[in-house]
């Protein structure tokens, strides 16, 4: 039978399956529903998520009908309308609001015309299981059974266009306990249907009473309550105790002695001691806690290769509830969203645009524990990583973090924490402490900082070939070296990878392909071989926003200067370096020392101590002290501020008043300790530091990055000396960190959208960039004709900035159509990204289009997808 594969014939009886459900009487089958109710094992780790919006229908009992007060409402007969009326509908006069619901519920032609939508009683239980002998998937028919196998003609266990089925279902009327039979038609409908059955299953529910509505959601609506309410919790981890036991089962935490592994910063005691009682206590999980060095080296990251495992991340202390007999603190791992897919972990650029969705959506403390990860992350990995995986600790990812923080702070007024103003600018001050590391100790120090021409590169430390990847990822590429020595392939690489082969030529190969990743854009031919040696248009931007970030942050909350302690550093490395960088700033002035092999050296930065609870505190103290001067209680909260309309003396205008003594804020100062036994020195770093830096970016960006005869940025060649000819939208990335002049804004707009603007969206680069594609020389995933939500939503935001508002929302609708589009034609998909230039997500190229492949429902969509359909909206109006 067709969409149904099976190892054993299994006779069907249709008749039998489309008999209605027989109940003795109403009670009986109202038992039955609240019995069912009760939400499987599986799904309760959803409950252990910190809920911040107050939505009661997390798992759809309210759309299935099992909320025993509706359902005894409900299952009343009314014949003259054939539809279900509750105390509260019975006798209501039918109102405009009815008229506009009806009018924008999605209706078949052939469909009657109702007042209300009907409510339809369906039997749920579908059993799919494994055949182990055959590996394939056997399903026992009932009603869900009966769906796939007359709409599923190709065997995906989804309803989509592409099915040949009748794409109509007789569905029977709860009202009349499943006798009378109503048609449903239309592939978007027959798959909602499909998708609340399995979510049904999913909570072990036999039977439920279906909203019509439910059916006939318009897609924009669904869309955007799936993300809101369920995709973001999906998507949500941690790493403790509980979410461990859903981390540990993913292969990739996984060695060939089948241990899972949890590395633990070198100065995190409190988290080596956690895990530790985490592995005693959960034996099942074969949990191997490792401390990691102090100096991470490249070397020591390669020798976890064969012993990979993931990373820990912040965690908190919760009191313990009052009715506990347990009196000890709760340890709880920070929050954290994945992309999804097959991809379980905290990915760098991916978080940024998924905490603009998550910040859209109200979950302003979940996008907190997305940049307070990061803070942990830059404090003991020294940079915001790939992802929280030992392989990627060598490797980073493009920075966000500064407009993350302002995004998140922005919003922390709405959160429902009841934030004091001391918290909220001491949590600023400790993320720009992160922030100011990040920047000075990576994008600015060697190897990411090209010491001729002084702008930024993706250049990762690691060595070899990066473990993350297939097997035969590579073998295209060893085979001639191989050759060469008479080896096979595998032999070879074997051989490479534990340095028994040195081969020059392949670690520099290894050496462009690693910065590939690190540069979010893997894969394309814009930087095929050569990554490592280009000053990319994309990263030069986002580190001039974050030295414009700074800077103002700096000067509006903290006085014009920022206090950090760093850390002395094994044999005063740290110390000696910043004497040799703060002489030579004296010397030689920013703009003479960057580039130009000016001798710039900002890696005692790497000793910037994150995680100071001293600062912390003494930020705390001077936020009272003022809110005392201007007749405040202290450890106020904005909603008292707002109540006394008091707006002078509002949050906004509560800056750093500095009571040290009077500091130069045209160099920075630092402070050493007499006492060497002080493993710490005290720096004050002026905000025009980082005025003087985003002026030195943008002047080298307008020489080395603009073409004014193609009026675009393009990216820079540093060891040709030359700009690459790639056309790449990130062009239009410029707009979002605000470096072009107006007029550069006025000729590259057109330009740009001439170029990238398609049917679907925007697309990455054009045809005539990415050149031939065949068998030999295959397609790329970030080349022409492939759109990603990043791309969008930076575009969007850079438009509006510079005033091509109309240019923006016209953008913003092509992405918005292509999503809405996908997810009505195919069972309700959200996939990683789209073919925007024929508006599909169904094609071939490599690393598959993760979120496409599921069985029955999508129960997570992709994390900035979801984003990109919230923000797209909101850029719409």
């Amino acid at each position: 039978m067709p969409g149904v594969v099976s190892t054993t014939h299994v006779p069907i009886n249709m008749t039998s399956v489309l008999q209605p459900l027989t109940l003795s009487n109403k009670d009986k089958f109202l038992m039955k529903l609240e019995d069912a109710a009760r939400p499987s094992e599986a799904l309760r780790h959803v409950n252990q998520i910190e809920k911040e919006l107050d939505y009661p229908d997390s798992d759809h009992k309210y759309a299935h009908g099992f909320d025993s007060t509706i359902a005894k409402n409900s299952l009343t007969r009314n014949r003259s309308m054939n539809r279900f009326a509750t105390d509260q509908d019975r006798g209501r006069k039918y109102t405009e609001e009815d008229r506009e619901k009806q009018r924008s519920r999605r209706r078949g032609s052939q469909d009657e015309t109702l007042i209300k939508s009907r409510k339809f009683l369906i039997e749920v239980e579908v059993t799919i299981r494994e055949s182990h002998s055959l590996l394939q998937l056997q399903i026992e028919l009932n009603f869900t059974g009966m769906i796939l196998a007359l709409e599923d003609t190709d065997g995906d266990f989804q309803i989509t266009v592409h099915d040949s089925g009748p794409k109509q279902i007789s569905l029977g009327s709860a009202n009349s306990q499943g006798f009378r039979k109503y048609d449903i038609r239309g592939t978007y409908i027959i798959s909602n249907l499909l998708q609340e059955l399995a979510l049904a299953s999913d909570y072990g529910r036999k039977f439920i009473v279906l909203d019509e509505e439910r059916l006939n959601e318009n897609p924009v609506e669904r869309i955007t309550r799936l993300v809101k309410y369920h995709f973001w919790d999906a998507l949500t981890r941690r790493i403790d105790a509980e979410g461990l036991e859903l981390i540990c089962n993913d292969p990739k935490n996984k060695s060939e002695d089948k241990c899972s592994r949890v590395f633990v910063p070198f100065h995190d005691k409190f988290a080596f001691r956690y895990y530790t009682r985490v592995a005693e206590t959960r034996s099942h999980l074969n949990i191997e806690v490792i401390r990691l060095p102090e100096i991470i080296t490249p070397r020591y990251v390669k020798s976890l290769n064969t012993k990979p495992g993931i990373l820990a991340l912040s965690l908190r202390t919760q009191a313990a509830k009052e009715d506990s007999s347990d009196q000890d603190p709760i340890i709880r791992g920070v929050p954290f969203v994945v992309p999804g897919g097959r991809f379980n972990e905290m990915y760098g650029w991916d978080s940024f645009f998924e905490t603009l969705g998550l910040l859209h959506d109200g979950r302003v403390e979940l996008a907190r524990g997305m940049v307070d990860n990061f803070i942990y992350e830059i404090a003991h990995y020294g940079k915001i990583l790939n992802a929280n995986r030992t392989y990627y600790l060598t490797r980073s990812q493009p920075p966000f973090l500064t407009e993350m923080i302002n995004e998140v702070h922005r919003h922390l007024n709405t959160s429902r924490r009841n934030w004091k103003i001391s918290e909220r600018k001491a949590w600023l001050n400790q993320s720009f402490r992160a922030a100011i590391k990040e920047i000075l100790s990576i994008w600015l120090s060697s190897p990411r900082l090209d010491p001729e021409i002084g702008l930024s590169k993706y250049y990762p430390e690691g060595v070899g070939m990066p473990p993350e990847t297939e097997d035969n990822h590579f073998d295209h590429i060893l085979e001639p070296f191989a050759k060469n020595m008479g080896l096979d392939t595998k032999t070879y690489g074997a051989k490479y990878a534990a340095d028994e082969i040195i081969e020059p030529q392949l670690d520099r190969y290894f050496v462009h392909d690693r910065a590939v990743r690190e540069s979010g854009h893997d894969t394309t031919y814009r930087f095929e071989n050569r990554c490592s040696n280009l000053a990319t248009v994309d990263l030069n931007m986002l580190v001039f926003k974050y030295e414009v970030d700074i800077a103002k942050i700096i000067n509006e909350e903290f006085g014009g200067s920022f206090k950090l302690r760093v850390r002395r550093g094994p044999e005063d490395i740290y110390l000696k370096n910043f004497l040799e960088w703060h002489n030579l700033i004296q010397k030689k002035g920013i703009e003479n020392m960057i580039g130009r092999g000016g001798g710039w050296d900002s890696m005692w930065a790497k000793g910037t101590l994150v995680f100071d609870e001293a600062i912390d505190r003494e930020i705390r103290d001077w936020v009272n002290t003022i809110l005392r001067e201007t007749g405040h209680e202290p450890d106020s909260t904005p909603e008292t501020l707002t109540e006394k309309n008091d707006v002078n003396n509002s949050l906004e205008t509560l800056n750093y008043k500095v009571r040290d003594p009077p500091i130069d804020h045209s160099f920075p100062t630092y402070l050493v300790d007499e006492d060497s036994t002080n493993p710490y020195f005290t720096v004050r770093l002026p905000a025009t530091l980082f005025v003087l830096l985003a002026d030195r970016t943008r002047s080298l960006v307008n020489k080395f990055l603009w073409n004014p005869q193609a009026r675009m940025f393009f990216d820079y060649d540093c060891e040709r000396e030359e700009q690459s000819v790639y056309e790449t939208v990130t062009t239009l990335w410029a707009l979002w960190a605000g470096l072009p002049s107006e007029e550069q804004a006025a000729v590259m707009v057109p330009r740009a959208l001439t170029l990238f603007e398609v049917a679907g969206g925007l697309v990455c680069g054009t045809e005539e960039s990415r050149g031939r594609v065949g068998s030999d020389r295959p397609n790329r995933q970030w080349d022409y004709p492939y759109g990603w939500a990043p791309h969008q939503m930076m575009a969007w935001a850079g438009l509006i900035r510079y005033g091509f508002v109309e240019e923006a929302r016209r953008c913003a609708y092509r992405w918005l159509f292509t999503i809405c589009k996908t997810f009505v034609d195919f069972n309700g998909v959200i996939p990683e990204k789209f073919d925007v230039v024929n508006m599909t997500h169904k094609f071939n190229v490599e690393y598959g289009n993760v979120g496409s492949d599921f069985k029955l429902v999508v129960r997570e969509g992709f994390g900035w997808m979801n984003a990109s359909f919230v923000v797209s909206m909101t850029t719409l109006g």
